[in-house]
């Protein structure tokens, strides 16, 4: 069975549709959707799911889970399929319309500064750092090339500099571990229900989780939430 379209989809999810498979996979995911048979569209993701591109299937499966009212999976779903690489219109639209019924608290929604900060560096795909950093070696280049720059402890340290962008991508921003809350969880002051509990985090909440200790999380960011969280009903990616 061949991967479904990756035909983008500009209108709201309230009125989209999900990408549609291709005449060889037959019309059965097609019609349940436009039968508005959600469950059975899911069942049908799931069992296929190592013949769909991984980011078509989480865009999909996201799509679906929103349609049944299930915005905190739908939400985790859609992520993930944004960080697969499945980025356009339809991903980023269906992203905004779940995370405005969920109103939740979050990394994405936090006015704090260190908050703000990572959103900002994780918003950015891994191509737009390279890209980054290719503009920042060409014009050191050119700066040395012109020999507006001519001490050589002056150069090696812009060239280091350069690189900053690509080595920010690949040792920090890719090694972050994101997740989703699937439902309302409770936030403890340690990696145990012995610890008291600070609060919940939110069913569709984004967040950054660090340390891992015997089955708990350590949040780290949105700083709001900072604490343990049990890795029941967390969707990582």
């Amino acid at each position: 069975m061949k991967n479904i379209s990756t035909t983008p989809i500009t209108r709201p999810l309230a009125e989209a549709k999900v990408a549609t498979p291709s005449p060889s996979q037959g019309s059965s995911f097609d019609e349940l959707y436009l039968k508005k048979d959600y469950k059975g569209a899911a069942q049908y993701l799931l069992k296929n799911k190592q013949q769909i591109d991984s980011g078509i299937f989480h865009y999909n499966l996201g799509t679906v889970y929103s349609k049944m009212g299930d915005h905190a999976i739908a939400r985790f779903h859609l992520e993930k399929a944004i960080q697969e690489g499945y980025i356009n219109s339809a991903s980023l639209n269906n992203l905004t319309y779940v995370k405005s019924q969920l109103q939740v608290d979050d990394l994405t929604t936090s006015t704090s500064f260190p908050d703000e900060l990572i959103s900002t560096a994780t918003s950015i795909p891994a191509a737009g750092y390279i890209s980054m950093t290719l503009v920042l070696v060409v014009f050191f280049v050119l700066l040395i090339r012109l020999k507006k720059i001519e001490k050589k402890w002056v150069m090696i340290v812009l060239m280091i500099l350069s690189l900053t962008p690509f080595l920010f991508s690949n040792f920090y921003v890719k090694n972050i571990n994101y997740a989703v809350a699937l439902q309302d969880i409770p936030l403890y002051e340690g990696p145990s229900k012995i610890f008291n509990e600070k609060g919940k985090v939110r069913a569709g909440s984004k967040i950054v989780v660090g340390q891992f200790k015997d089955g708990w999380f350590q949040v780290e960011f949105p700083i709001s939430l900072s604490g343990w969280i049990n890795k029941d009903q967390l969707g990582l990616y």
